[in-house]
Protein backbone atom coordinates (compact mmCIF):
# COMPACT_ATOMS: atom_id res chain seq x y z
CA UNK A 1 0.00 0.00 0.00
CA UNK A 2 1.22 3.56 -0.78
CA UNK A 3 3.54 4.67 2.47
CA UNK A 4 2.91 1.29 4.04
CA UNK A 5 5.19 -0.82 1.18
CA UNK A 6 10.16 0.54 -7.68
CA UNK A 7 11.35 -1.99 -10.00
CA UNK A 8 13.25 0.88 -12.19
CA UNK A 9 12.82 0.88 -15.74
CA UNK A 10 15.14 0.27 -18.09
CA UNK A 11 14.81 3.91 -18.65
CA UNK A 12 16.59 5.85 -15.57
CA UNK A 13 14.55 8.44 -14.42
CA UNK A 14 17.46 11.45 -14.83
CA UNK A 15 16.82 14.61 -17.67
CA UNK A 16 17.27 15.48 -20.76
CA UNK A 17 19.42 17.72 -22.92
CA UNK A 18 22.64 18.92 -21.83
CA UNK A 19 24.37 20.11 -24.86
CA UNK A 20 26.10 23.48 -23.41
CA UNK A 21 25.25 26.88 -25.54
CA UNK A 22 27.82 28.97 -26.32
CA UNK A 23 26.11 32.15 -27.47
CA UNK A 24 29.55 34.29 -28.13
CA UNK A 25 30.48 34.57 -31.43
CA UNK A 26 33.04 31.05 -32.34
CA UNK A 27 36.86 31.45 -32.41
CA UNK A 28 38.02 33.47 -36.03
CA UNK A 29 35.11 35.82 -35.12
CA UNK A 30 32.59 33.13 -37.30
CA UNK A 31 29.41 35.17 -36.97
CA UNK A 32 26.29 33.13 -34.87
CA UNK A 33 23.64 31.99 -37.27
CA UNK A 34 20.23 32.72 -37.19
CA UNK A 35 19.43 29.91 -35.03
CA UNK A 36 22.06 30.48 -32.35
CA UNK A 37 20.76 34.28 -31.94
CA UNK A 38 17.47 32.69 -31.34
CA UNK A 39 18.62 30.03 -28.91
CA UNK A 40 19.92 33.14 -27.18
CA UNK A 41 17.43 35.09 -27.22
CA UNK A 42 15.09 32.40 -25.82
CA UNK A 43 17.30 31.14 -23.01
CA UNK A 44 17.22 35.05 -21.79
CA UNK A 45 13.57 35.55 -22.13
CA UNK A 46 12.92 32.42 -20.67
CA UNK A 47 15.24 31.24 -17.73
CA UNK A 48 13.16 33.37 -15.30
CA UNK A 49 10.60 31.38 -15.35
CA UNK A 50 12.60 27.76 -14.71
CA UNK A 51 12.95 26.67 -11.42
CA UNK A 52 14.89 24.17 -9.11
CA UNK A 53 12.87 22.12 -6.93
CA UNK A 54 14.48 20.75 -3.70
CA UNK A 55 13.63 18.32 -0.81
CA UNK A 56 14.72 16.25 1.52
CA UNK A 57 14.51 12.25 0.33
CA UNK A 58 12.50 10.55 3.31
CA UNK A 59 14.37 7.61 5.02
CA UNK A 60 17.82 8.27 3.56
CA UNK A 61 17.48 12.24 4.36
CA UNK A 62 19.57 12.57 1.62
CA UNK A 63 18.97 16.09 -0.39
CA UNK A 64 17.16 15.49 -3.47
CA UNK A 65 17.27 18.38 -6.74
CA UNK A 66 14.97 18.45 -9.60
CA UNK A 67 13.80 20.86 -12.31
CA UNK A 68 10.72 22.65 -12.86
CA UNK A 69 9.14 25.62 -14.38
CA UNK A 70 5.90 28.44 -14.30
CA UNK A 71 3.24 27.23 -16.09
CA UNK A 72 -0.32 27.96 -16.96
CA UNK A 73 -0.80 30.96 -14.29
CA UNK A 74 1.64 32.43 -11.73
CA UNK A 75 2.55 30.44 -8.85
CA UNK A 76 1.95 27.01 -10.47
CA UNK A 77 5.01 24.93 -11.62
CA UNK A 78 4.83 21.85 -13.51
CA UNK A 79 7.44 19.42 -12.53
CA UNK A 80 7.98 15.22 -12.56
CA UNK A 81 6.50 13.44 -10.19
CA UNK A 82 9.58 10.92 -9.76
CA UNK A 83 11.05 14.26 -8.76
CA UNK A 84 8.62 14.95 -5.81
CA UNK A 85 8.10 11.34 -5.10
CA UNK A 86 9.42 10.36 -1.54
CA UNK A 87 10.61 13.49 -0.87
CA UNK A 88 9.38 16.21 2.00
CA UNK A 89 10.20 20.04 2.96
CA UNK A 90 10.13 20.65 -0.55
CA UNK A 91 11.55 24.36 -1.49
CA UNK A 92 11.71 26.03 -4.77
CA UNK A 93 14.53 28.03 -6.10
CA UNK A 94 14.22 30.82 -8.09
CA UNK A 95 16.12 31.92 -10.97
CA UNK A 96 17.73 35.19 -8.88
CA UNK A 97 18.56 32.67 -5.81
CA UNK A 98 15.12 33.11 -3.74
CA UNK A 99 14.31 30.21 -1.94
CA UNK A 100 10.71 29.57 -1.59
CA UNK A 101 9.40 27.04 1.20
CA UNK A 102 5.23 27.58 0.60
CA UNK A 103 4.79 24.94 -1.36
CA UNK A 104 1.72 22.62 -1.83
CA UNK A 105 1.41 19.42 -4.48
CA UNK A 106 -2.19 20.17 -5.75
CA UNK A 107 -1.58 16.68 -8.16
CA UNK A 108 0.52 14.07 -8.59
CA UNK A 109 0.43 11.56 -11.27
CA UNK A 110 2.69 9.29 -11.43
CA UNK A 111 1.05 7.17 -14.75
CA UNK A 112 2.32 10.33 -16.64
CA UNK A 113 5.19 11.22 -14.67
CA UNK A 114 3.72 14.54 -13.95
CA UNK A 115 3.42 16.79 -10.90
CA UNK A 116 1.54 20.19 -10.64
CA UNK A 117 3.05 22.59 -7.32
CA UNK A 118 1.59 25.79 -5.94
CA UNK A 119 4.25 27.88 -4.99
CA UNK A 120 3.26 31.31 -2.59
CA UNK A 121 5.44 34.17 -3.35
CA UNK A 122 6.66 33.24 -6.92
CA UNK A 123 5.84 36.35 -9.26
CA UNK A 124 7.72 34.69 -12.79
CA UNK A 125 5.46 34.68 -15.67
CA UNK A 126 4.20 31.38 -16.93
CA UNK A 127 5.73 29.64 -19.90
CA UNK A 128 3.58 30.15 -23.30
CA UNK A 129 1.85 26.62 -24.44
CA UNK A 130 3.00 25.03 -27.70
CA UNK A 131 0.82 22.63 -30.16
CA UNK A 132 -0.70 19.81 -28.22
CA UNK A 133 0.33 18.04 -30.91
CA UNK A 134 3.52 16.09 -30.85
CA UNK A 135 6.27 17.81 -32.82
CA UNK A 136 7.28 16.29 -35.92
CA UNK A 137 10.29 14.56 -36.68
CA UNK A 138 13.61 16.40 -36.85
CA UNK A 139 11.92 19.68 -35.17
CA UNK A 140 15.03 21.76 -33.66
CA UNK A 141 14.42 21.73 -29.75
CA UNK A 142 15.73 23.43 -26.14
CA UNK A 143 15.80 22.36 -22.97
CA UNK A 144 16.92 24.55 -19.93
CA UNK A 145 17.25 22.84 -16.86
CA UNK A 146 19.85 21.86 -13.56
CA UNK A 147 22.13 19.21 -14.32
CA UNK A 148 24.50 17.86 -11.80
CA UNK A 149 24.14 20.98 -9.85
CA UNK A 150 25.27 23.30 -12.98
CA UNK A 151 22.10 25.74 -12.55
CA UNK A 152 19.87 26.82 -15.68
CA UNK A 153 22.04 25.36 -18.32
CA UNK A 154 20.85 25.56 -21.91
CA UNK A 155 20.95 22.69 -24.19
CA UNK A 156 19.80 21.94 -27.71
CA UNK A 157 18.92 18.69 -29.48
CA UNK A 158 16.44 17.79 -32.31
CA UNK A 159 13.22 15.23 -31.77
CA UNK A 160 14.49 12.05 -33.21
CA UNK A 161 11.34 10.19 -32.33
CA UNK A 162 7.81 9.48 -30.73
CA UNK A 163 7.83 6.52 -28.88
CA UNK A 164 5.93 3.95 -26.87
CA UNK A 165 7.22 3.10 -23.68
CA UNK A 166 6.92 -1.13 -22.91
CA UNK A 167 6.43 -0.51 -19.45
CA UNK A 168 3.13 1.11 -19.46
CA UNK A 169 2.75 2.03 -22.82
CA UNK A 170 3.09 6.39 -22.32
CA UNK A 171 4.11 7.73 -25.84
CA UNK A 172 7.01 9.91 -25.52
CA UNK A 173 8.76 12.57 -27.40
CA UNK A 174 12.36 11.38 -27.85
CA UNK A 175 15.18 14.03 -28.45
CA UNK A 176 19.18 13.20 -28.89
CA UNK A 177 21.05 15.57 -26.53
CA UNK A 178 24.32 14.11 -23.96
CA UNK A 179 23.01 12.35 -21.29
CA UNK A 180 23.40 13.75 -17.42
CA UNK A 181 21.12 13.67 -14.18
CA UNK A 182 19.64 16.73 -12.69
CA UNK A 183 16.85 18.54 -15.09
CA UNK A 184 14.01 16.31 -14.46
CA UNK A 185 11.11 18.26 -14.90
CA UNK A 186 12.18 21.12 -17.34
CA UNK A 187 10.68 22.42 -20.37
CA UNK A 188 11.24 20.74 -23.45
CA UNK A 189 10.65 24.18 -26.50
CA UNK A 190 10.51 24.76 -29.75
CA UNK A 191 12.76 27.53 -31.17
CA UNK A 192 9.76 30.04 -30.18
CA UNK A 193 10.46 29.14 -26.60
CA UNK A 194 6.91 27.54 -26.18
CA UNK A 195 6.16 24.85 -24.64
CA UNK A 196 6.22 20.79 -26.15
CA UNK A 197 6.85 18.87 -23.04
CA UNK A 198 8.31 17.99 -20.06
CA UNK A 199 11.99 16.14 -19.93
CA UNK A 200 11.72 13.11 -17.96
CA UNK A 201 13.68 10.34 -18.91
CA UNK A 202 16.85 8.71 -20.29
CA UNK A 203 17.89 5.40 -21.59
CA UNK A 204 20.90 4.26 -19.59
CA UNK A 205 22.16 1.74 -22.22
CA UNK A 206 22.31 4.57 -24.59
CA UNK A 207 23.83 7.25 -25.34
CA UNK A 208 21.88 10.65 -26.99
CA UNK A 209 18.42 8.92 -25.96
CA UNK A 210 16.16 10.94 -24.57
CA UNK A 211 12.88 11.50 -23.66
CA UNK A 212 10.13 13.70 -22.69
CA UNK A 213 6.22 13.92 -21.94
CA UNK A 214 4.54 15.47 -24.33
CA UNK A 215 2.04 18.70 -23.97
CA UNK A 216 -0.88 16.91 -24.48
CA UNK A 217 -0.47 14.98 -21.08
CA UNK A 218 0.12 17.55 -19.16
CA UNK A 219 -3.25 19.55 -20.47
CA UNK A 220 -5.63 17.10 -18.49
CA UNK A 221 -2.94 16.98 -15.34
CA UNK A 222 -2.98 20.94 -15.34
CA UNK A 223 -6.93 21.29 -15.18
CA UNK A 224 -7.52 18.67 -12.77
CA UNK A 225 -4.80 20.26 -10.41
CA UNK A 226 -6.70 23.62 -10.42
CA UNK A 227 -10.00 21.95 -10.39
CA UNK A 228 -8.59 19.89 -7.01
CA UNK A 229 -7.36 23.73 -5.45
CA UNK A 230 -10.57 25.32 -5.95
CA UNK A 231 -12.52 22.57 -4.59
CA UNK A 232 -9.85 21.97 -1.49
CA UNK A 233 -12.15 23.91 1.09
CA UNK A 234 -15.39 22.46 -0.09
CA UNK A 235 -15.23 19.04 -2.55
CA UNK A 236 -18.93 18.56 -4.19
CA UNK A 237 -19.10 15.05 -5.32
CA UNK A 238 -21.87 16.21 -7.42
CA UNK A 239 -19.96 18.72 -9.57
CA UNK A 240 -16.21 17.17 -9.75
CA UNK A 241 -15.01 14.48 -11.83
CA UNK A 242 -13.27 11.23 -9.97
CA UNK A 243 -10.17 12.49 -11.36
CA UNK A 244 -10.61 15.47 -9.41
CA UNK A 245 -11.77 13.27 -6.01
CA UNK A 246 -9.21 11.01 -5.95
CA UNK A 247 -6.69 13.40 -6.03
CA UNK A 248 -8.19 15.31 -3.22
CA UNK A 249 -8.87 12.32 -1.16
CA UNK A 250 -4.96 11.00 -1.80
CA UNK A 251 -3.60 14.75 0.10
CA UNK A 252 -6.23 14.27 2.84
CA UNK A 253 -4.77 10.46 3.35
CA UNK A 254 -1.28 11.25 3.03
CA UNK A 255 -1.69 13.81 5.46
CA UNK A 256 -2.79 11.84 7.78
CA UNK A 257 -6.68 13.18 7.84
CA UNK A 258 -8.18 9.32 7.27
CA UNK A 259 -11.81 10.57 8.85
CA UNK A 260 -11.95 13.29 6.57
CA UNK A 261 -10.57 11.37 3.63
CA UNK A 262 -12.76 8.87 4.13
CA UNK A 263 -16.16 10.43 4.73
CA UNK A 264 -14.98 12.19 1.30
CA UNK A 265 -14.31 8.96 -1.05
CA UNK A 266 -17.90 7.59 0.64
CA UNK A 267 -19.50 10.68 -0.85
CA UNK A 268 -17.67 10.48 -4.15
CA UNK A 269 -18.55 6.68 -4.74
CA UNK A 270 -22.11 7.62 -4.14
CA UNK A 271 -21.99 9.83 -7.32
CA UNK A 272 -19.23 7.67 -8.98
CA UNK A 273 -19.18 4.37 -8.23
CA UNK A 274 -17.59 3.11 -10.85
CA UNK A 275 -14.56 4.90 -11.10
CA UNK A 276 -11.35 2.53 -10.46
CA UNK A 277 -9.09 5.76 -8.70
CA UNK A 278 -11.74 6.13 -6.45
CA UNK A 279 -12.11 2.46 -5.14
CA UNK A 280 -8.40 2.41 -5.04
CA UNK A 281 -8.26 5.15 -2.56
CA UNK A 282 -11.01 3.49 -0.68
CA UNK A 283 -8.89 0.55 -0.30
CA UNK A 284 -5.77 2.52 0.65
CA UNK A 285 -7.85 4.21 3.80
CA UNK A 286 -9.18 0.72 4.96
CA UNK A 287 -6.28 -0.87 4.90
CA UNK A 288 -4.79 2.38 6.52
CA UNK A 289 -7.70 1.36 9.32
CA UNK A 290 -6.46 -2.30 9.30
CA UNK A 291 -10.32 -2.62 8.33
CA UNK A 292 -9.34 -5.99 6.43
CA UNK A 293 -13.13 -7.49 5.19
CA UNK A 294 -13.22 -3.82 3.82
CA UNK A 295 -10.39 -4.35 1.95
CA UNK A 296 -10.93 -7.31 0.70
CA UNK A 297 -14.64 -6.22 -0.19
CA UNK A 298 -12.97 -3.28 -2.20
CA UNK A 299 -10.70 -5.21 -3.99
CA UNK A 300 -13.57 -7.61 -5.04
CA UNK A 301 -15.43 -4.27 -6.26
CA UNK A 302 -12.29 -3.24 -8.57
CA UNK A 303 -11.89 -6.69 -10.04
CA UNK A 304 -15.46 -6.55 -11.30
CA UNK A 305 -15.51 -4.07 -12.98
CA UNK A 306 -11.91 -4.54 -14.30
CA UNK A 307 -10.61 -8.52 -13.42
CA UNK A 308 -7.12 -7.70 -14.66
CA UNK A 309 -6.53 -3.98 -13.62
CA UNK A 310 -3.10 -4.29 -11.96
CA UNK A 311 -3.36 -1.84 -9.01
CA UNK A 312 -6.58 -3.96 -7.86
CA UNK A 313 -4.25 -7.15 -7.85
CA UNK A 314 -1.36 -5.40 -5.85
CA UNK A 315 -4.00 -4.49 -3.20
CA UNK A 316 -5.47 -8.36 -3.17
CA UNK A 317 -1.74 -9.80 -3.40
CA UNK A 318 -1.22 -7.34 -0.42
CA UNK A 319 -4.29 -8.28 1.55
CA UNK A 320 -3.56 -12.11 0.60
CA UNK A 321 0.05 -11.75 2.41
CA UNK A 322 -1.52 -10.66 5.57
CA UNK A 323 -3.85 -13.01 6.11
CA UNK A 324 -0.68 -15.39 5.72
CA UNK A 325 -1.74 -16.82 2.06
CA UNK A 326 1.91 -16.42 0.46
CA UNK A 327 1.18 -19.27 -2.23
CA UNK A 328 -1.46 -17.33 -3.76
CA UNK A 329 0.07 -13.54 -2.94
CA UNK A 330 3.23 -14.59 -5.06
CA UNK A 331 0.83 -15.22 -8.09
CA UNK A 332 -1.40 -12.36 -7.57
CA UNK A 333 1.43 -10.02 -7.26
CA UNK A 334 3.44 -11.22 -10.30
CA UNK A 335 0.32 -10.79 -12.26
CA UNK A 336 -0.06 -7.37 -10.94
CA UNK A 337 3.34 -6.47 -12.32
CA UNK A 338 3.35 -8.62 -15.31
CA UNK A 339 1.80 -5.56 -17.71
CA UNK A 340 4.53 -2.71 -16.12
CA UNK A 341 1.59 -0.10 -15.62
CA UNK A 342 1.60 -0.05 -11.58
CA UNK A 343 2.80 3.52 -10.63
CA UNK A 344 6.74 3.28 -9.24
CA UNK A 345 5.22 3.14 -5.36
CA UNK A 346 2.71 0.08 -6.64
CA UNK A 347 5.35 -1.82 -7.95
CA UNK A 348 7.46 -1.62 -4.93
CA UNK A 349 4.98 -2.83 -2.63
CA UNK A 350 4.05 -5.61 -5.08
CA UNK A 351 8.01 -6.52 -4.66
CA UNK A 352 7.42 -6.01 -1.36
CA UNK A 353 4.95 -8.88 -1.17
CA UNK A 354 7.07 -11.17 -3.40
CA UNK A 355 9.89 -10.32 -0.76
CA UNK A 356 8.10 -11.18 2.20
CA UNK A 357 6.30 -14.00 0.88
CA UNK A 358 9.34 -16.28 -0.94
CA UNK A 359 11.22 -14.96 3.07
CA UNK A 360 8.52 -16.95 4.50
CA UNK A 361 8.74 -19.48 2.18
CA UNK A 362 12.45 -20.16 2.79
CA UNK A 363 13.14 -18.83 -0.81
CA UNK A 364 16.31 -16.62 0.08
CA UNK A 365 17.47 -15.76 -3.09
CA UNK A 366 14.31 -14.82 -4.54
CA UNK A 367 13.60 -12.90 -1.70
CA UNK A 368 16.56 -11.10 -1.31
CA UNK A 369 15.98 -10.53 -5.27
CA UNK A 370 12.68 -8.78 -4.36
CA UNK A 371 13.97 -7.03 -1.38
CA UNK A 372 16.33 -5.17 -3.31
CA UNK A 373 13.62 -3.76 -5.89
CA UNK A 374 11.11 -3.09 -3.02
CA UNK A 375 13.75 -0.97 -0.96
CA UNK A 376 14.56 1.65 -4.57
CA UNK A 377 11.35 3.36 -3.47
CA UNK A 378 11.53 5.75 -1.07
CA UNK A 379 8.38 4.36 0.86
CA UNK A 380 9.71 1.25 1.55
CA UNK A 381 13.09 2.62 2.23
CA UNK A 382 11.68 4.76 5.10
CA UNK A 383 9.82 1.75 6.78
CA UNK A 384 12.29 -0.87 9.25
CA UNK A 385 10.51 -3.62 9.02
CA UNK A 386 11.65 -4.13 5.38
CA UNK A 387 15.39 -3.41 6.51
CA UNK A 388 15.14 -6.18 9.58
CA UNK A 389 13.28 -8.49 6.61
CA UNK A 390 16.50 -8.33 4.24
CA UNK A 391 18.92 -8.45 7.03
CA UNK A 392 17.11 -11.61 7.90
CA UNK A 393 17.81 -12.44 4.87
CA UNK A 394 21.42 -11.90 4.14
CA UNK A 395 21.85 -13.90 7.47
CA UNK A 396 20.12 -17.10 5.82
CA UNK A 397 22.45 -16.22 2.68
CA UNK A 398 25.40 -16.13 5.14
CA UNK A 399 26.34 -12.74 4.44
CA UNK A 400 27.12 -11.58 7.54
CA UNK A 401 28.67 -8.37 7.30
CA UNK A 402 25.69 -7.09 5.05
CA UNK A 403 23.33 -8.44 7.65
CA UNK A 404 25.17 -6.47 10.16
CA UNK A 405 25.05 -3.55 8.10
CA UNK A 406 21.49 -3.66 6.96
CA UNK A 407 20.26 -4.31 10.92
CA UNK A 408 22.05 -0.87 11.90
CA UNK A 409 19.86 0.73 8.79
CA UNK A 410 17.12 -1.18 10.16
CA UNK A 411 17.88 -0.11 13.75
CA UNK A 412 18.59 3.75 12.27
CA UNK A 413 15.21 3.74 10.57
CA UNK A 414 13.30 2.91 13.59
CA UNK A 415 15.64 5.18 15.68
CA UNK A 416 16.61 2.39 17.90
CA UNK A 417 12.90 1.16 18.76
CA UNK A 418 13.07 -1.46 21.48
CA UNK A 419 10.60 -3.70 19.39
CA UNK A 420 13.35 -3.49 16.46
CA UNK A 421 16.39 -4.31 18.43
CA UNK A 422 14.39 -6.86 20.52
CA UNK A 423 13.66 -8.38 16.90
CA UNK A 424 16.73 -8.01 15.73
CA UNK A 425 18.69 -9.41 18.73
CA UNK A 426 16.84 -11.92 19.27
CA UNK A 427 18.81 -13.18 15.71
CA UNK A 428 22.36 -11.57 16.96
CA UNK A 429 21.66 -8.64 15.16
CA UNK A 430 23.53 -6.62 14.41
CA UNK A 431 26.65 -7.90 15.71
CA UNK A 432 28.08 -5.00 17.36
CA UNK A 433 29.84 -6.78 20.04
CA UNK A 434 32.79 -8.83 18.79
CA UNK A 435 34.15 -11.80 21.07
CA UNK A 436 37.99 -11.02 20.50
CA UNK A 437 39.17 -13.67 22.16
CA UNK A 438 38.66 -15.98 25.35
CA UNK A 439 39.90 -19.11 27.73
CA UNK A 440 38.98 -21.03 30.46
CA UNK A 441 41.61 -20.68 33.07
CA UNK A 442 41.59 -22.30 36.71
CA UNK A 443 41.44 -19.99 40.04
CA UNK A 444 41.77 -22.09 43.11
CA UNK A 445 38.39 -24.73 43.01
CA UNK A 446 36.81 -22.19 40.39
CA UNK A 447 36.40 -22.98 36.60
CA UNK A 448 36.67 -19.53 35.45
CA UNK A 449 36.46 -18.24 31.47
CA UNK A 450 38.43 -14.90 30.85
CA UNK A 451 38.02 -12.83 27.39
CA UNK A 452 38.15 -9.47 25.27
CA UNK A 453 35.55 -8.02 23.00
CA UNK A 454 34.94 -5.22 21.30
CA UNK A 455 31.98 -2.37 20.39
CA UNK A 456 31.86 -2.73 16.96
CA UNK A 457 29.01 -0.81 16.58
CA UNK A 458 27.99 2.64 15.51
CA UNK A 459 26.87 3.76 19.32
CA UNK A 460 27.85 3.51 22.93
CA UNK A 461 26.89 0.12 24.28
CA UNK A 462 26.22 -0.04 28.33
CA UNK A 463 25.80 -3.04 30.60
CA UNK A 464 27.59 -5.90 28.28
CA UNK A 465 26.31 -9.80 29.49
CA UNK A 466 28.02 -12.41 28.39
CA UNK A 467 27.52 -16.34 28.88
CA UNK A 468 29.81 -19.24 28.65
CA UNK A 469 28.33 -22.66 28.63
CA UNK A 470 30.14 -25.98 28.73
CA UNK A 471 29.19 -28.96 27.36
CA UNK A 472 29.46 -32.53 27.93
CA UNK A 473 30.19 -35.27 25.68
CA UNK A 474 26.89 -36.14 24.87
CA UNK A 475 25.93 -32.53 23.87
CA UNK A 476 23.81 -31.81 26.97
CA UNK A 477 25.04 -28.06 29.34
CA UNK A 478 26.83 -29.13 32.04
CA UNK A 479 27.97 -25.89 33.57
CA UNK A 480 27.30 -22.13 32.77
CA UNK A 481 27.82 -18.75 34.00
CA UNK A 482 27.26 -14.84 33.23
CA UNK A 483 28.97 -11.92 33.72
CA UNK A 484 28.81 -8.18 33.22
CA UNK A 485 32.04 -6.62 31.19
CA UNK A 486 34.01 -4.03 32.21
CA UNK A 487 34.22 -1.48 31.96
CA UNK A 488 30.47 -1.06 31.99
CA UNK A 489 30.41 1.82 28.96
CA UNK A 490 31.73 0.65 25.78
CA UNK A 491 32.26 3.36 23.28
CA UNK A 492 32.34 2.74 19.33
CA UNK A 493 35.47 0.58 19.25
CA UNK A 494 36.37 0.24 22.76
CA UNK A 495 37.70 -3.27 24.40
CA UNK A 496 36.47 -4.36 27.43
CA UNK A 497 36.90 -7.46 29.24
CA UNK A 498 35.15 -10.21 30.96
CA UNK A 499 35.43 -12.43 33.73
CA UNK A 500 32.78 -15.27 34.23
CA UNK A 501 32.94 -18.12 36.85
CA UNK A 502 30.89 -21.35 35.53
CA UNK A 503 28.63 -23.27 38.31
CA UNK A 504 27.83 -27.07 37.80
CA UNK A 505 30.19 -29.37 36.63
CA UNK A 506 32.53 -27.80 34.31
CA UNK A 507 35.02 -30.57 34.90
CA UNK A 508 32.55 -32.70 33.04
CA UNK A 509 32.49 -29.98 30.07
CA UNK A 510 34.73 -31.48 26.45
CA UNK A 511 34.12 -28.14 25.05
CA UNK A 512 32.64 -24.61 25.75
CA UNK A 513 30.64 -21.60 24.06
CA UNK A 514 30.65 -17.69 24.50
CA UNK A 515 28.29 -15.55 23.64
CA UNK A 516 26.71 -11.57 24.44
CA UNK A 517 23.17 -12.12 25.76
CA UNK A 518 22.25 -8.52 26.43
CA UNK A 519 23.65 -5.01 26.28
CA UNK A 520 21.71 -1.56 26.65
CA UNK A 521 22.24 1.04 23.79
Amino acid sequence: MDGARRRPLVLFVVAALLVAIDPAPARGGTPRTDEEAAIEAIAARVRPSVVEVIGTVAGSGDTSYGTGFVYGEKGLVVTNAHVIRGVRNLVVRTFDGVALASVDVLDQRDDVDLAVLRVRGLEAEPLAPGSVRLPPVGLRVIAIGHPRGYEYTVSDGIVSAIRTLEEGGQELIQVTAPISPGSSGGPLLDLSGKVLGVCSLTLTEGQNINFAVPLRDLVPVLAEAREIERSLDDPDPSRLGPGALAGIVRRYREAGDLERAGELVRRALAAHPGSLRLLAEAAEIAWARQSWPEVRALVDRMKAIDPGWPPALQVEASWLAQQGRCDEAIGVAERALAPGTLRPAQAAEAHAVLAECHGRLGHVDEALRHADLALESPDIDRIPDYHVLRAFLLQAAGREAEADREAVTALERAEWDPLVVAALRERGLPRVIRIVSWKTVREGTRTVVRGVLRNVGPTPLEEVVVTAEGYGGDGTTVATGTATATPERLNPGQAGAFRIVLDGLPGEARRYAVRVIDYHD
